[in-house]
């Protein structure tokens, strides 16, 4: 990665001084035994191996980048080794100075000489405690509009949206490692298994690859809960096994974000099988429909519709599927969006939010399922993002009052009783199909294309080890 060149470009694209923050150590439980550090992605995108405690003021003016360390102490070298000197990271990161990071707030006065500076909040809270006292700005990491200044915003999301080559070389490359997490799950899916031991040998994978979980790994039979993080589960026969796990490359900050499902003691039963096909038939038709210029939400819309078509063959709705796309009536089965932005963040920029998401004065439906589409832009050559498409049997959703009243004629709830109540009781679950795509000048690259998803493969695999 020519992180000089990236840092150039954002110097252009500024009107006044910017400083980024790598965010500090965040303690898990007392003060000594802290997470591990992960870099805020705006300061990573600039900065090769960034130091907890560090950040970096951006002066337009005079096109000058300073960046600030912590200071290099004896304490430090004894518990954590000794690090490189303020004149060795000067050369190895190519800016123009290196001061202490302890006296940040006078220095950045004196750089600054009396101008107004930016900052971004990043997700440690003591680190934009700091950044509002040096700027003066509101700044709240979980506000997706005081994050940063819009202009700030919308120049480092310039850069970011498109990957270069050696971005698309790092995200491929990982590809190997999540094909090695999801059919090593696959393969030890079997009655009596945990599925705290299938999560162990994902994130083994991981490990062994060089990488870390890019996201807390989604791992369960009870694959209706979206984002569930439990691994308390025994697998029985009959269930349905939801993974959805990816890498993250230690160093670039760089991820995979993937999906499959599979049977567990034999082959989908039928309604497996047919709900296995259909969510497969929408992921492809969303893929194939990938273009530059291609609006992201014609192409969750797309995939609603084939669902939906689906669903009224299998007795579960009723209806043309561009009536019960309209209505809503697909969301009691598909509850969330098509996909999301995917690079540094497994939901790249989302801090950012609607501002960039949703450009050109466009705004998120109200909608119950629709809402919750993660982005409405149009797709450009280098935009790598997720395609996921889901079909689920949430006894929350499908025994809502609310709900049965609004639905009554489209959605048949006696049908999909019998699916809540399938399985001894414990009910379908949920079959979800993601893979991360790149728009290509000519249509779409899937990325993640060598991770098997075809249902004779994955019943096959499953349980073979």
């Amino acid at each position: 990665m020519n992180f000089a060149r990236r840092r150039a470009a954002l110097l252009e694209r500024l009107d006044r001084p910017l400083v980024l923050f790598a965010g500090g150590l965040v303690s898990r439980n007392y003060p000594a035994n802290v997470f591990p550090f992960r870099a805020d992605s705006s300061f990573l995108y600039f900065f090769e191996r960034p130091e907890p405690g560090s950040a970096a003021l951006f002066d337009p003016d005079g096109g000058a980048v300073t960046l600030f360390l912590p200071e290099r102490t004896v304490a430090d070298a004894l518990w954590h080794g000794e690090v490189e000197s303020f004149e060795a990271a000067k050369a190895r990161h190519q800016v123009d100075g290196v001061m202490n990071v302890e006296a940040l707030e006078s220095h950045v006065a004196m750089l600054a000489k009396g101008r107004q500076v930016d900052a971004l909040a990043v997700a440690d809270r003591k680190t934009t405690q700091r950044a509002r006292d040096l700027t003066g700005e509101e700044l709240d990491f979980d506000d997706p509009t005081k994050v940063g200044r819009g202009e700030v915003l919308d120049a480092i999301a310039a850069m970011r949206l498109a990957k270069s080559s050696e971005e698309l070389a790092e995200m491929r490359r990982l590809v190997a490692t999540t094909k090695e997490a999801h059919v090593l799950a696959m393969r030890h899916s079997r009655p009596g298994v945990s599925e705290q031991l299938l999560t162990g040998h994902v994130e083994g994978s991981f490990s062994r690859g060089g990488c870390v979980p890019a996201y807390n790994t989604i791992c369960s039979v009870r694959g209706e809960v979206l984002h569930t993080n439990a691994h308390e589960n025994t697998l029985q026969v009959g269930d349905i096994v939801l993974l959805d796990a990816g890498p993250e490359a230690s160093l670039s900050g760089y991820c995979n974000d993937v999906t499959r499902c599979w049977p567990v003691g034999g082959p989908f039963t039928p309604e497996g099988r047919d709900v296995y096909e259909l969510v497969l038939k929408s992921q492809l038709a969303a893929i194939a429909a990938v273009k530059p210029g291609a609006r992201f939400r014609d192409l969750h819309l797309l995939a609603s519709r084939v669902l939906a078509e689906g669903l009224v063959a299998m007795g579960l709705l009723s209806g043309s599927p561009d009536a019960l796309v309209e209505s809503g009536a697909h969301a009691m089965f598909f509850p969330h969006g098509l996909g999301h932005q995917l690079g540094l963040d497994v939901h790249d920029l989302e801090t950012f939010g609607d501002r960039i998401h949703y450009p050109n004065g466009r705004t998120r439906s109200a909608q119950f399922g629709t809402q919750y589409l993660r982005m409405d832009m149009d797709l450009q050559p280098g935009m790598t993002f997720t395609i996921e498409p889901g079909l689920y049997f949430v006894p929350a959703i499908l025994r809502s009052k609310e709900f049965r009243e609004k639905f009554k004629g489209q959605v048949h709830f006696d049908q999909a009783e019998r699916f809540l109540s399938m399985n001894g009781g414990r009910g379908f679950g949920g079959i979800r199909i993601e893979d991360d795509i790149l728009c290509t000048e000519t249509g779409a690259e899937v990325l993640t294309a060598a991770i098997p998803k075809a249902r004779a493969e994955v019943e096959s695999i499953a349980g073979s080890a």
